[in-house]
This record gives C-alpha cells, structure tokens and sequence, in this order.
C-alpha cells in the first residue's frame, strides 16, 4: 500500500472513531449545539434505514458521506474538494442558523447546561 493510501485509510479510521466516540468541544465549552451537532444520532438512525429520523436530526448527514466519499475517490483533483468543501460548509452554516432559529433550545437543538461557562459563573 502506498504512503497516499495509507494516510487516507489513516484519516478514514480516525474520523469513524471520532464519530463514534466524540463529545463536541463547543457544546461542553458554551452549552450550545455547534453545526455538526446530532450528526452521530442522525448516523445511527440512518444505518436502521429510518431516514425520516435521521434527516430530523440531522439533514446534511447524506451530503457529508457524498462528501467524504468523492474526498476519497477524487483526492488528486483539488480544485474539486476545494469547491465541494466551500459549498459543503456554507450549507452547514446556513442549515445550523436555519436549525437554531427553528428548533432551539428544544430537540434536536439543546441546550446544556452542564457546560464549563455555566459552571464557571455559577460559582463565582
């Protein structure tokens, strides 16, 4: 295998292993639910085929796997990624406003206030 493959398959296992064992850092730093938030809930209904679920929690979950797969197969052409990432994160930016002015502080979009800010006024 060569060095290209093998740090792809790299960045592949440790994206998965993140996705399954990940804690967003914005939501335990501020409470709030960052972009990506739901992303692993929307994943696991989708894996159970229902899609009406997985697309409430988080509707951008099918173009991101679109997205990591042509990463994957169009690697060399960089001006490819490069245009599909910048459409990829201005719908995220646009779906996570549309999302915190629709749903926030209810399902899917929560509030925590076990967060560090919160505890941190809240004993001083």
């Amino acid at each position: 295998m060569d060095s290209q493959k093998t740090k792809t398959l790299g960045i592949v296992l440790i994206l998965f292993l993140l996705l399954l064992f990940y804690k967003c850092p914005i939501q335990i730093l501020t409470g709030f639910p960052c972009p990506g938030c739901n992303m692993k809930t929307s994943l696991y209904y989708l894996l159970q085929f229902k899609f009406s679920e997985s697309i409430y929690y988080h509707a951008l979950l099918i173009p991101t796997i679109f997205l990591i797969v042509c990463i994957l197969f169009n690697y060399k052409n960089q001006e490819r990624i490069k245009k599909l990432l910048i459409i990829w994160a201005v719908l995220m930016i646009v779906y996570y406003i549309y999302r915190m002015l629709v749903y926030f502080p209810n399902s899917p979009m929560v509030y925590d206030k076990n967060n560090l800010i919160y505890f941190i006024f809240r004993h001083v």
